[in-house]
C-alpha cells in the first residue's frame, strides 16, 4: 500500500498554499506538497493528486475538490485526498463527521454592550479606514481600551499598516481559525493563535496585518465574522473592536442585524462638504446607536513617508476623532 502521499495544491492565493504546505510540514508526517496557480500538462510527473476548490475550466485527471471545503481544515483535506489516491473513497478516512458538526459561527448576543464600533460611509472618499484607525488609536492610547482594528473592506489600504510591525495576515488568521473551528479545539487554542496573529502598533492598536489581494475577511457571512469576533475578542481580551466596512452597506446591515441593541455602534463618515449633523441613515433602523460625523481628513492632516500614512490624533481630524468617541462613551460605551 502507498504510504507516502504528493499532493498539488492548485490555488491562485500563494498565502493559503504557503500556510497549508507549512501545516503539512509541521503536523502531518506522509505527505509531500507543492503548490501551483492551476493544473499543467506534467501534473502526473510531481503529484498523486491535484486538491483544487473551484471550477476553473481545467480538465485533469487528478483534479480533486475536497467536500469539506477550502477552510474544512488541514486533516479533513489531507484524509480525503488520500482516500482518492488509494481507492477513490473520498472522506474514508477519520476526522470528516467531526468537522461536519462544527460551524464557523457563534450565537448571537454573547459580546457585551459597546464592543462593536462600526465604521462606513455611503459614499466612497470620506476616509472610512483613516477614521477607524483614529478612532481605534484614540481609545487605546488615550482611553485605556484594548482594541483590535479589522478590515472589512473588499482590499484594505496596506499603507495603513506600520511597515515595522509584526503580524499575521487576516487571511492566514482565518485559515488558522477555521482549522481550529473545525476540528473543535477549545479557547486555549484560539487564544493562542490571537496572540500570535495580533500586532499592536505604537499606539498600542491590535490590527493583522493585510492581505495581499482581495481581503479574506469581507467574504464570511454575518455569523461567520460574529463567531470570529468573539473568539478574537475573547482571546485578547478586547473591550472594543473597531470594524471599517468602508462602503459594504450589505455586509454592515447584516451585521446590524444580528447583534442586540446595544451591542454595535455605527460612525458614519461623511464625504467633504457635507454636514455633520446628517439624519441618520434610514437601513441601520431609528433604534440603533449610530453617528454621522465629517471627519476633516486631507493630505494635510495625514503624514505620509514612502511605506506608511501616519494617522495622527493632534490636528483638526483628531479633534474630530475625540468628539466621535466622546459621543460613544456619553451613550455608554
Amino acid at each position: 500500500m502507498k504510504t507516502n502521499i504528493s499532493i498539488c495544491i492548485v490555488d491562485n492565493e500563494t498565502h493559503y498554499a504557503e500556510a497549508f504546505m507549512r501545516t503539512v510540514a509541521l503536523d502531518h508526517a506522509g505527505y509531500r506538497v507543492s503548490a501551483r496557480a492551476a493544473c499543467a500538462s506534467d501534473c502526473a510527473r510531481d503529484a498523486d493528486v491535484c486538491v483544487g476548490f473551484g471550477d476553473d475550466g481545467v480538465v485533469c485527471n487528478l483534479r480533486f475538490s475536497p467536500k469539506c471545503g477550502r477552510y474544512g481544515g488541514v486533516t479533513a483535506i489531507l484524509s480525503e485526498a488520500r482516500g482518492f489516491v488509494l481507492d477513490g473513497r473520498v472522506g474514508a478516512a477519520e476526522g470528516r463527521g467531526r468537522a461536519a458538526e462544527c460551524r464557523p459561527y457563534g450565537e448571537a448576543g454573547t459580546l457585551s454592550a459597546g464592543t462593536i464600533i462600526c465604521v462606513y460611509s455611503c459614499a466612497g472618499g470620506a476616509g472610512t479606514s483613516v477614521a477607524a484607525v483614529g478612532i481605534g488609536r484614540e481609545l487605546a492610547r488615550y482611553r485605556g481600551e484594548r482594541v483590535l482594528y479589522l478590515s472589512l473592506e473588499d482590499s484594505e489600504d496596506p499603507g495603513l499598516f506600520p511597515a515595522g510591525a509584526r503580524a499575521m495576515s487576516g487571511e492566514e488568521t482565518l485559515y488558522r481559525y477555521l482549522r481550529i473551528l473545525y476540528s473543535g479545539g477549545g479557547a486555549e487554542l484560539f487564544e493562542e493563535l490571537f496572540r500570535a496573529a495580533a500586532a499592536q502598533d505604537e499606539y498600542g492598536l491590535y490590527r493583522l496585518a493585510p492581505d495581499a489581494g482581495p481581503c479574506s475577511l469581507a467574504g464570511l457571512s454575518a455569523e461567520e465574522l460574529y463567531g470570529f469576533l468573539e473568539r478574537a475578542a475573547g482571546a485578547l481580551g478586547l473591550t472594543h473592536l473597531v470594524l471599517d466596512f468602508g462602503t459594504r452597506l450589505h455586509g454592515l446591515t447584516a451585521l446590524a442585524a444580528l447583534t442586540e441593541d446595544g451591542e454595535a455602534f455605527f460612525v458614519e463618515a461623511l464625504p467633504p462638504g457635507e454636514e455633520a449633523n446628517r439624519k441618520r441613515r434610514e437601513f441601520l433602523g431609528a433604534e440603533r446607536r449610530s453617528f454621522a460625523m465629517a471627519f476633516p481628513y486631507c493630505e494635510e492632516d495625514v503624514r505620509k513617508t514612502e511605506e506608511y500614512t501616519e494617522v495622527c490624533l493632534t490636528n483638526a481630524f483628531g479633534l474630530a476623532v475625540k468628539e466621535v468617541c466622546d459621543g460613544l462613551i456619553g451613550e455608554g460605551l
